[in-house]
C-alpha cells in the first residue's frame, strides 16, 4: 500500500506536536520509540510500548497509539486483530483529525480478509480523495474476482459506488445475451456514461509508408523505457518489450511502424485526456487496454473514430462485443468450444463417406459424445458452445453433465459406463465415442479423467489448455491416455524461430523472456502484417477473408466472420513433445 508509510509519518508528526503542546513529553517519547521499533519491523515490542502509552494517566495519544497498533497487526498479517483495534479507533474517536488514515487502514484489513462489501462501505467514510483513489485500485481486483451474484449483493448495498458499478457492468457483459438483466444493464451503462448501443464508424483504407500504433497500457511510470527492468507491473513491461522486438521484425519485412506509448495509470480521467491528444488523430491501431475499468472508454473511442483496438492477452468476449473494430489475439471460450464441435462432427461425416448407400450411412452414424463441464462461466461456455455447434451438424450428445462436487467420481463412472471395457467379451462397449472434459479445476479434472480411465475406455478425449498446468497429472500420463489439448495460440517453443527470438531477447534485455513477451511480440507482428496487406481500413476485409495467416510463432490466425482468432490448435504429446494435430493448410511464409 503506497500510502501507509506517508500515513504513519503524518501520524508521528501530528502526535509529537500535539503531545509537546500539552506537556506530555514522556508520552511523546514513548510513542516515538514505539514508532521506531515498528519501522524496524519489531512489531511485538513496539506494541508493548504502545500499550504502555495507552495505560498512562491523562494520556492524549490514544487514537494515534491504537492506529499504530492496528498497523503493526496488519503488517504481521493479523488482519482480524487489526480490524478490532481500528474499529475501536473509529467508534471511540469519531472527530479525530486523522480518522481518514484509520478508516483507510481498516478498509485494507477488510480487503485482506476478503470482505469486499465491508471494504466498499468504507469509501463514504474516507474524505481524502487520494486515499479513496488508492483504495479503489486495491479493491477493484478483489471485486472482479467475485461472481455475478456476489458483486450484485455489494451493488445493492452500495448502488452509488462507481467501482462496484463498473465491475457489475462487466459481469453482465460476460453473460450470454439471453441471461442478462437488460434493465439493470442499461441503468448501469447510463449512470456510468458508457455507451452500449454505440454507432460504429468504419474507416476508409489507407496504405501508408509508416503506420502509427498506440500502446495504451498501465505502466504506472513517468518514463517508459523498454530496456528497463521493472518490478511493479512487470508483465506490462514484458508485453511492451515484446512489442518493441516485434517492431524490429516488421521492419525486416518492409513494414514500418511508429510506437506511441501511453500510460493509463488506471485512471479514467487521465485515459480520456490521452485519447484527446493530437497524436491520436494519426493512430492506425490501439494495443490495449488491459483492465476492465479502462475498457469502456477505449471501446467508445474505437466505435466513434473507427480506430481498431486489439487486446494482446485476454480471451474475454466482452472486449469485442458491441465494438466492430475490436479484436483479440487469442480465442474466446465460445470459439474454442464451437471449433471443436464443428471439427468432431466434420470428422464423423467424413468417415461416413465410405458408405455409398444412404441407409448404410444412417446405420453407421452412431458416434456419440460425452460432455463434462465445471462451474465457472468459462467452463460452461466451452461446453455450451461445443454442444450447439456439434448438434447443429447432426452430432449426438450422449450425456451433458456438470461436475458433481459431492460425488463427482461415482456420478461420472456411472455416466461413462457405456464406454467401459467388458472383460468377459474382451471388447469396449463403445469404442467410437468422444469425450469433452470442459473442466479447468485440477481436482475435478483428475476425478473426471480417473473415472473415465478406470473403465478401460479408449474414447478420444479433449480438454482445455489449463490441463498442462496441473501438477498431479504428468505429461507422460497425458501421452499415455492420448489426451487432446485445445490450446489457442500454442506455438512450438523448440522451433528455430522461438529459439532465435529468445536469444535476441536475452541479448537485448539481459533476461529470460516471459510468455507476456511473446504475446506482445505476436500482437504487433500479426497485426503489422495485416496493416501491410489491407492498410489502416483492415477491419472489414479481414473479417471477410477465409484465408489463414501465419503468425511468427503462432501457427495461424483467422478472423473470418469473427473478432477473435478462429484457428484453435489441438495438440497432443507425442514422444514427450507437444505436436499440433491440426496443422494449418495455407499460406505464404512471413
Amino acid at each position: 500500500m503506497n500510502y501507509l508509510y506517508t500515513l504513519l509519518f503524518s501520524i508521528l508528526v501530528s502526535a509529537s506536536v500535539f503531545a509537546q503542546n500539552n506537556g506530555g513529553k514522556t508520552e511523546s517519547d514513548k510513542y516515538n520509540y514505539a514508532k521506531e521499533l515498528i519501522d524496524q519491523g519489531k512489531y511485538a515490542p513496539g506494541i508493548v510500548v504502545l500499550e504502555d502509552v495507552l495505560s498512562m494517566k491523562g494520556a492524549t495519544l490514544q487514537p494515534y497509539a491504537l492506529t499504530l497498533i492496528g498497523y503493526a497487526d496488519y503488517q504481521q498479517k493479523k488482519y482480524t486483530e487489526a480490524e478490532t483495534t481500528l474499529l475501536k479507533v473509529t467508534s471511540t474517536y469519531p472527530s479525530w483529525e486523522q480518522l481518514d488514515n484509520a478508516n483507510y487502514l481498516l478498509a485494507c484489513s477488510y480487503l485482506k480478509q476478503g470482505k469486499v462489501k465491508e471494504t466498499v462501505g468504507m469509501f463514504d467514510k474516507i474524505k481524502d480523495q487520494s486515499l479513496k483513489d488508492e483504495l479503489t485500485l486495491l479493491s477493484k481486483d478483489a471485486a472482479q474476482g467475485l461472481s455475478y451474484e456476489e458483486i450484485y449483493k455489494v451493488y445493492t448495498a452500495y448502488p452509488t459506488n462507481e467501482m462496484v458499478g463498473f465491475v457489475l457492468l462487466e459481469k453482465i457483459k460476460e453473460q450470454p445475451k439471453e441471461q442478462r438483466d437488460q434493465e439493470l444493464y442499461q441503468k448501469l451503462a447510463t449512470g456510468l456514461g458508457v455507451s452500449i448501443d454505440a454507432v460504429h464508424k468504419v474507416r476508409e483504407g489507407k496504405f501508408k509508408e509508416v503506420y502509427t500504433i498506440a500502446t495504451i497500457l498501465p505502466f504506472f511510470t513517468e518514463t517508459i523505457d523498454g530496456d528497463a527492468l521493472r518490478v511493479k507491473n512487470e508483465f506490462v513491461y514484458n508485453i511492451y518489450q515484446g512489442i518493441l522486438l516485434g517492431k524490429e521484425y516488421l521492419e525486416k519485412r518492409d513494414v514500418k511502424v511508429n510506437i506511441l506509448a501511453f500510460d493509463t495509470k488506471r485512471d479514467t480521467t487521465h485515459l480520456q485526456e490521452l485519447l484527446a491528444k493530437p497524436e491520436m488523430e494519426n493512430v492506425d491501431l490501439i494495443i490495449g487496454p488491459l483492465y476492465a475499468d479502462m475498457l469502456p472508454i477505449v471501446q467508445q473511442y474505437s466505435n466513434e473514430t473507427g480506430v481498431p483496438m486489439v487486446n494482446p492477452i485476454s480471451n474475454n468476449s466482452s472486449i469485442i462485443e458491441g465494438v466492430s473494430s475490436a479484436f483479440l489475439v487469442t480465442s474466446t471460450p465460445y470459439t474454442v468450444g464451437s471449433t471443436l464441435g464443428k471439427k468432431l462432427r466434420a470428422q464423423e461425416l467424413q468417415a461416413l463417406e465410405m458408405f455409398e448407400v444412404d441407409s448404410l450411412k444412417l446405420q453407421a452414424d452412431t458416434v456419440q459424445t460425452y460432455v463434462v463441464f465445471g462451474h465457472s462461466t468459462k467452463e460452461k461456455e466451452l461446453a455450451k458452445s461445443f454442444k450447439e455447434a456439434y448438434e447443429a451438424e447432426g452430432g449426438k450428445i450422449a450425456a451433458f453433465q456438470e461436475f458433481d462436487p459431492v460425488d463427482g467420481f461415482n456420478v461420472l463412472q456411472e455416466m461413462f459406463d457405456p464406454l467401459a471395457y467388458v472383460d468377459s467379451l474382451e471388447i469396449v462397449k463403445d469404442s467410437t465415442a468422444n469425450v469433452f472434459i470442459a473442466v479447468t479445476n485440477e481436482i475435478e479434472a483428475l476425478n473426471t479423467i480417473s473415472a473415465l480411465l478406470s473403465l478401460g475406455t479408449v474414447a478420444t478425449t479433449y480438454v482445455p489448455e489449463e490441463w498442462l498446468k496441473f501438477k498431479q497429472l504428468s505429461y507422460a500420463q497425458m501421452e499415455s491416455a492420448k489426451i487432446n489439448i485445445l490450446f489457442p495460440n500454442w506455438y512450438n517453443d523448440d522451433s528455430y524461430r522461438a529459439k532465435s527470438l529468445i536469444a535476441e531477447y536475452q541479448a537485448k534485455f539481459n533476461n529470460q523472456p516471459s510468455d507476456f513477451v511473446f504475446k506482445g511480440f505476436e500482437t504487433i507482428f500479426s497485426f503489422g502484417m495485416i496493416l501491410k496487406e489491407y492498410g489502416s481500413g483492415f477491419v472489414t476485409p479481414l473479417k471477410e477473408s477465409e484465408a489463414l495467416r501465419k503468425g511468427y510463432l503462432v501457427p495461424a490466425y483467422n478472423y473470418f466472420e469473427g473478432q477473435d482468432n478462429q484457428y484453435v490448435p489441438i495438440i497432443q504429446f507425442i514422444d514427450g513433445d507437444l505436436k499440433n494435430m491440426t496443422p494449418p493448410e495455407f499460406i505464404e511464409e512471413n
